[in-house]
């Protein structure tokens, strides 16, 4: 899929220079780059759910479940 980003110079500059040095193309930097961010928002997002059920009275029985789903999920491409 092709997407366009506008973002300012000096972080363009950077971000090539970051590509070069890890051999990378930009666009392949960048499909990492926002892969990582939204695992790290997916990962957040499940230790919250896991804390919010960890915050009542008892932890229910299915928390474990709910974090291997999560990490199952972070193993995918």
């Amino acid at each position: 899929m092709r997407v366009t980003v506008h973002m300012p110079d000096e972080l363009a500059e950077r971000l090539r220079a970051a590509a070069a040095n890890e051999k990378k193309s930009v666009s392949r930097l960048v499909a990492e780059a926002v892969a990582w961010y939204l695992r790290e928002k997916r990962r957040r997002a499940l230790g919250e759910r896991v804390l919010e059920r960890i915050g009542r009275s008892r932890i229910e029985p299915n928390i474990f479940q709910t974090l291997e789903e999560g990490r199952r999920d972070d193993r995918r491409p």
